[in-house]
């Protein structure tokens, strides 16, 4: 069981453009459900933080996909039983901001 999850700057950043990205092109809703999905994400993660795909990449970093096109990097640091969110990554871009 995770104690703590941390959010790094870039993570708070794509997410928060992923929802200006949801609300400008699908409503609240849409940011509601995304939201949602999230929170429920990071609630398994939590509890089974090794049990998404695993990235060779770096070491401890895993990848789960939260919908069609966005995905979620996280690093596991097992001796702290502390998760860090490192990225949302999507099709869109979401650091641009909407029109």
């Amino acid at each position: 069981m995770v104690k703590e999850i941390i959010w790094s700057p870039l993570a708070v950043e794509t997410y928060d453009g992923i929802i200006r990205y949801l609300h400008h092109e699908f409503g609240p809703t849409a940011v509601k459900k995304f939201a949602q999905k999230v929170d429920d994400r990071l609630k398994l993660i939590a509890t089974r933080p090794r049990m998404f795909r695993f990235t060779s990449k770096r070491r401890n970093t895993y990848i789960t996909s939260l919908q069609k096109k966005v995905t979620l990097t996280y690093r596991y640091k097992p001796y702290r039983k502390q998760v860090e969110l490192v990225v949302f990554w999507g099709r869109q871009d979401p650091l641009k901001k909407p029109e």
